[in-house]
């Protein structure tokens, strides 16, 4: 009796916060990619969100242009005056057979929402084989198509 008294109490607090599974919407966000030469690589679009404790939430996706769109996520943080952002993203590109999988890591200013980044990712067509490919850069806000 008593175990079930505390589940029900627990479930009372718990339904009766209503911000216990509420997020922020934020808006769409999207950045344009940019190599360290300065040319354009890809296109990021998401949705933010805002957790509690300042914690963001990115769901959306990554656009290569020729070829093709990948879904991807990650999640930022407030630093100072800056936004650490990671993602990551993954696919399999049938025109070459080609698995790859990329984590991205940024620092944002927090007022222009521009930074420069660095991405780790690997790619394989055989399982066997991996490489390892490093790349940096800019990265800029830019209005969502």
């Amino acid at each position: 009796m008593k175990k079930k008294m505390i589940l029900l109490l627990l479930a009372g607090m718990f339904f009766a916060n209503t911000n216990v599974l509420a997020d922020k919407f934020l808006g769409h966000f999207c950045w344009q990619v940019f190599n360290s030469e300065g040319q354009p690589y890809w296109v990021y679009q998401f949705g933010v969100y805002e957790k509690e404790g300042g914690h963001l939430v990115l769901y959306g996706s990554v656009d290569y242009g020729a070829n093709g769109i990948s879904a991807s996520h990650g999640n930022a943080v407030i630093v100072g005056g800056n936004i650490k952002m990671t993602l990551v993203s993954s696919d399999y590109e049938d025109g070459d057979g080609i698995v790859w999988s990329e984590t991205f890591t940024a620092i944002l200013n927090g007022s222009t929402l521009n930074g420069e980044w660095n991405a780790l990712g690997l790619e394989t067509s055989d399982g066997l084989n991996v490489d390892t490919v490093f790349q940096k850069g800019s990265i800029s806000l830019t209005a969502c198509l």
